[in-house]
């Protein structure tokens, strides 16, 4: 169990986390967020660590989530990975099994989103082909690996 102590200049608050990334990433959302407060600091606890205490989103290994995703997918790193990711992973959808042949619009997913794991956008092991259907009815919800 990874334990933090967020403190604002005026309230404190802790709360338990089961990973250690886990914790990381809620530390790293809670500093972008009070950006502005002067006085904030974040202590983690770990079970087998020195307690760590961070005061900057820069102290931690997350990045601020790109403008919107035209600048992201539009990236040479995104193209090259999706390329691979057919390559890897076929060019029929892991869910429902359609192909371009059968009329499929393909996408690559994230089975992590994005959105909530910005850390594994660029991860080969984090995409799967999906139909343009079942990834819309996915949406950032369902984190189901249809890849076998």
């Amino acid at each position: 169990m990874f334990n933090v102590t967020y403190r604002l200049s005026n309230s404190t608050r802790r709360k338990a986390y089961k990973t250690e990334v886990g914790a990381l990433r809620a530390i790293w959302k809670w500093l972008v967020k009070n950006k502005s407060n002067h006085f904030k600091l974040a202590i983690l606890y770990s079970p087998s660590l020195e307690p760590r205490e961070f005061t900057d989103d820069s102290q931690l290994p997350f990045e601020q989530k790109q403008a919107n995703d035209a600048d992201f997918y539009s990236t040479q790193q995104w193209k090259e990975l999706r390329y691979r990711a057919f390559k890897q992973y076929q060019n029929k959808c892991a869910c429902c099994g359609a192909t371009p042949e059968t009329g499929a619009v393909l996408h690559v997913d994230h089975i992590k989103p994005r959105s909530k794991y910005p850390e594994l956008a660029l991860c080969l092991d984090n995409l799967q082909i999906l139909c343009e259907i079942c990834n819309i009815g996915k949406l950032n919800h369902d984190q189901t690996k249809w890849r076998t």
